[in-house]
């Protein structure tokens, strides 16, 4: 995620922001109501941030500048779905579930188009570090397009997020990844701690 900059009293402010967005949502958020609730003149606001949709963008960068820990489970499977139910509770709590209501309108705002892209980006480099072990373990032995491996891995988790509203379920994330690796001709499964056996 980019950066996080902002004047004196960023902190409230971005904690407004989250405020009002969980009590009134996107549509209903304005600066001046921001202003208010963090106690920081409007015009500072502006100074930084041009438009609302700016605002909110910098909130959630702010929120989620600490990126989410990959997991190492031992096996390509594994961390899939450990990635996958992260990303999950991500949308379903917290700032990721009040982000859900923000990206619903990236249609209409270039600024908050770039927050999605930002939070793609995030995931996809997610996905290319767990398929970079993978392929160090032997697990994966042809080539994988590892961006629309994200992309499948990540679409059911956003269109029920941003659409939706419902998460989804433990057990519908681990046979979405059984049915995504049933399609990598390249996957050789294997036991967590066990090297693939190398082709003679």
């Amino acid at each position: 995620m980019s950066q996080v900059r902002g004047p004196r009293g960023a902190e409230a402010i971005h904690a407004a922001v989250l405020d009002l967005l969980a009590a009134d949502g996107y549509a209903a958020l304005t600066v001046e109501g921001v202003a208010r609730r963090s106690g920081v003149n409007k015009t500072t606001l502006y100074r930084w941030w041009p438009s609302k949709p700016a605002l909110v963008a910098a909130t959630f960068r702010h929120a989620i500048a600490r990126e989410l820990p990959v997991p190492d489970t031992g096996t390509l499977r594994g961390d899939l779905a450990a990635l996958l139910r992260s990303k999950t509770a991500f949308f379903a709590e917290g700032p990721g579930r009040l982000a859900a209501d923000v990206l619903a309108h990236t249609g209409a705002d270039a600024e908050l188009a770039r927050l999605a892209d930002e939070l793609l980006g995030q995931h996809r480099t997610h996905v290319a570090e767990v398929t970079g072990r993978a392929r160090a373990r032997g697990e994966l032995t042809g080539p994988v397009d590892d961006t629309l491996l994200a992309d499948l891995l990540l679409g059911p988790v956003w269109l029920r997020a941003v659409v939706t509203h419902r998460p989804l379920p433990p057990a519908d994330a681990d046979a979405l990844v059984d049915t995504l690796l049933a399609g990598l001709p390249a996957h050789r499964a294997q036991s967590p701690g066990r090297p693939a056996p190398r082709r003679s």
